[in-house]
């Protein structure tokens, strides 16, 4: 799905200048937006309205092999713009500049909780999370003219944002998780909510869990697909 972008300034200068960037090394070919910076893409293209209070830019990995004919030094991508990399304790590679922090995270493997995860192919680092795949089974592009995006369509950042809430270890970013689900269920489009939860395998933790969620946001679990 591809989607051309009306408004071009729905991004800060800064913003547009790192995802223009990212898009000329083809990082979006296998990687997209993620996190609350969907939501301007959201508020432009279906109508989602949301008041941004964050300047953390996420970004979804696959990983993937280095293949030796096709590696992209990202890190030098992004410095170049004047970002400063921070090693974490944790060991992932954050980059700052002025008030942006940039951050990766990638599908985590089974059940084992690794701290960093190097996707030499990028040369950057990812943190490892459980559920990333659900964002990255349903991109849309927004085409912006001069460069493209890629971003998960807002059911599956929906369905995402309802397991992952209850994971939260504090509670301020559960309420932000809700809170963006709230306003994304107003506008969900009924057919790709049914594809993206038909093509999960659903343990009755994760079920638990979706109706935890829609519960505290008066969403009906029925809708999808759960009594």
């Amino acid at each position: 799905m591809q989607i051309a972008v009306k408004n071009k300034d729905i991004f800060p200068v800064a913003v547009r200048e790192l995802l223009h960037a990212l898009y000329a090394a083809g990082f979006f070919e296998e990687s997209m937006l993620i996190g609350s910076w969907v939501m301007p893409l959201y508020q432009e293209e279906f109508g989602i309205n949301y008041t941004l209070r964050t300047l953390d830019i996420d970004f979804a990995v696959k990983f993937v092999y280095p293949d030796k004919d096709k590696k992209i030094d990202i890190e030098k991508v992004i410095t170049d713009l004047g970002y400063i990399p921070v090693m974490m304790q944790s060991g992932i590679r954050r980059f700052t500049r002025e008030n942006f922090t940039i951050e990766f995270v990638v599908q985590r493997k089974g059940g084992r909780d690794e701290e960093v995860i190097p996707i030499r192919k990028w040369n950057i680092t990812a943190f490892p999370l459980p559920f990333v795949e659900i964002l990255l089974s349903f991109p849309f592009t927004a085409d912006f003219g001069k460069f493209k995006v890629r971003a998960p369509l807002p059911e599956a950042f929906f369905v995402h944002k309802l397991i992952i809430a209850q994971r939260r270890p504090g509670e301020s970013k559960k309420d932000k998780d809700l809170e963006q689900c709230s306003v994304i269920a107003h506008r969900l489009d009924i057919d790709r909510l049914n594809i993206v939860i038909g093509s999960l395998k659903l343990s009755k933790k994760v079920m638990k869990t979706l109706r935890a969620s829609c519960e505290e946001i008066n969403f009906p679990p029925q809708r999808l697909g759960l009594k």
